[in-house]
């Protein structure tokens, strides 16, 4: 029998299931520990791609041709327990169904200022926390480094990685997750920072009474529609983080869901768009995700199919994230108010001057 609140787990838009509690999960099953963390050296030539990416200044995008030797769009071979579960060769699941390609040119995106090395905070045990930093602004000025990170859930750092919050004077952590997630799987923080929960969802936004994920699009539809949610009904939650950017003191800040992906995407959106970053530049950082999808997958995908009793495939694209996703919040925001910072005007209670501290504060003279 399905479960509906397991569902509501996976979205990543009210309670996933976070990735301590998997990787607890699978060491019961005696994994090698290395499965569990991020393999982060399979991410050098990643890097060296984005580098070149960086030095092309007139193109947008990777050459697609050149992504093929680094970013296969095969999942990664699982442990030998789960191969033949998670490989599907050429995209094609078990049911012939064509699995979506969340590593080709249009889903994962560099663009010259993506900075793979910068922005991509490596730490012990994390797959997505990334930087905001570096990318240009209004009137040419840069974003600075080390003031706004975005961030998967922190209930599974290791010691050595709440060191480097601590060493980084991280001051303000907040938490995008519903209480009884949050309560249930506390972030690891430095003694330096401030925690601060501001759900997003709750059971109750979910209406999944009657979804069945099997079914092709539905996973897809489910999505649009909490981007639909999150930016037409939860303006105010998004702009409790705004008010601390207002003040030099109050940086760093981290924010965070689960994967660090959807409500997390929304306000990098709302952060960069205030500073002036052009919104191509913007999708790039989004799908920027989607370099973690087979990390995401593998951790969750069987464990959720298990608890689903349906096959992993079918949940495929709840690991990824869709320029479309994010474009569907942008859509609204352009066509109802013309640009961000009039939404915010009329969503909540920030103003023209809370905009103007917030690129004081984060824009480099």
């Amino acid at each position: 029998m399905k479960k509906v609140t397991t569902i509501a787990i996976i979205a990543g838009a009210a309670a996933i299931v976070p990735a301590y509690f998997l990787v607890r999960k699978l060491l019961d099953k005696k994994k090698s520990p290395k499965t569990i963390t991020t393999t982060w050296p399979a991410f050098k030539e990643i890097k060296a791609a984005g580098s070149k990416a960086a030095n092309q200044q007139t193109a947008a995008r990777i050459d697609p041709e050149q992504l093929k030797t680094i970013l296969p769009a095969e999942v990664h071979p699982a442990p030998k327990a789960d191969q033949e579960k998670n490989a599907y060769p050429g995209l094609i699941a078990p049911n012939g169904r064509i699995l979506y390609n969340f590593k080709d040119e249009n889903n994962l995106i560099f663009c010259d200022e993506t900075q793979l090395g910068k922005r991509l905070i490596q730490l012990e045990n994390s797959i997505n926390i990334r930087d905001i930093g570096g990318y240009t602004g209004m009137d040419g000025r840069k974003i600075k480094w080390r003031k706004v990170i975005r961030s998967e859930e922190l209930a599974h750092l290791s010691d050595k990685d709440v060191s480097y919050f601590a060493a980084l004077r991280l001051k303000h952590v907040f938490d995008f997750r519903n209480k009884s997630k949050a309560e249930r799987q506390v972030d690891r923080l430095p003694k330096t920072a401030e925690y601060h929960l501001l759900p997003i969802f709750s059971g109750d936004d979910m209406g999944l009474d009657h979804k069945d994920f099997t079914q092709p699009g539905m996973v897809d539809a489910f999505m649009r529609r909490i981007y639909k949610l999150q930016t037409e009904d939860r303006a105010q939650r998004f702009a409790e983080v705004l008010k601390y950017l207002t003040e030099p003191s109050e940086s760093p800040i981290l924010y965070h869901c689960t994967n660090g992906k959807d409500r997390t995407g929304f306000m990098t959106y709302l952060i960069l768009s205030i500073l002036g970053v052009k919104e191509g530049v913007i999708l790039s950082d989004y799908t920027l995700t989607n370099l973690t999808f087979d990390e995401s997958y593998n951790l969750l995908g069987n464990i959720m199919s298990e608890e689903l009793g349906i096959e992993n495939y079918h949940l495929w694209e709840f690991y990824g994230v869709k320029p479309d996703w994010l474009k569907t919040s942008m859509n609204y925001v352009n066509t109802h108010f013309g640009n961000v910072e009039t939404y915010l005007m009329e969503k909540t209670d920030l103003r023209e001057k809370d905009f103007k501290k917030i690129r004081d504060n984060l824009l480099a003279k």
